[in-house]
């Protein structure tokens, strides 16, 4: 599995996006994208998880992935833009039954997909829609979500008003501030 990493000028944070080489319909296999505050937590994601990472003099190899690093610049730096149509028309496969193997989970991320761009819910909201009321599950899931942005699980929030987690408990204030900038960019203030 291959990587590309870039530092965001707008946000401070370091994206590392991996995926698979084309698949045998010619198409792109995004695996993760994920965010880091410093350069060492990167390295040990790359060593960990066994991910060669492409040189940007290489880069030009990779026209797909190109586009998908300036896909997330526009969206960092604040325009109006659907990641997930936009990735659709790419050659990007995101086989999200793949990712997320559980009926429970699919239909977590399949309403948390339909949130759109400045609109917020809380976990017992997404757990009404799907008929559930286990919560904590929705969160363990959006924990574990490899593509965020893609799902946009920053615009899942507690029903408190707090900001709630953002993949996962390495960092927890740089993550929930990650995520308040997230949907202040969206245009969300009341967090």
């Amino acid at each position: 599995m291959s990587a590309i990493c870039y530092k965001s000028q707008q946000l401070d944070l370091i994206v590392l996006v991996s995926f698979n080489h084309l698949n045998k319909d010619g198409r792109l296999n995004l695996k993760k994208i994920r965010f880091f505050k410093n350069l060492e937590d990167v390295i040990n994601c790359l060593d960990e998880n066994q991910l060669k990472l492409i040189k940007n003099q290489d880069l030009n190899k990779f026209n797909t992935i190109k586009d998908l690093i300036k896909l997330l610049t526009d969206y960092f730096s604040g325009k109006s833009i659907n990641l997930t149509e936009e990735i659709n028309s790419l050659n990007i496969e995101i086989d999200l039954n793949k990712k997320f193997k559980t009926l429970f989970s699919q239909r977590v991320i399949r309403t948390v997909m339909q949130l759109k761009r400045g609109e917020i819910a809380t976990y017992s909201e997404i757990a009404e829609k799907i008929g559930s009321k286990a919560y904590r599950a929705i969160g363990n899931v959006l924990r574990n979500n490899p593509l965020p942005l893609i799902i946009p699980c920053h615009r899942v929030v507690k029903k408190s008003g707090d900001i709630g987690g953002f993949m996962g408990n390495t960092n927890k204030e740089w993550q929930q501030n990650l995520k308040r900038s997230l949907l202040q960019l969206e245009g969300v203030t009341s967090i």
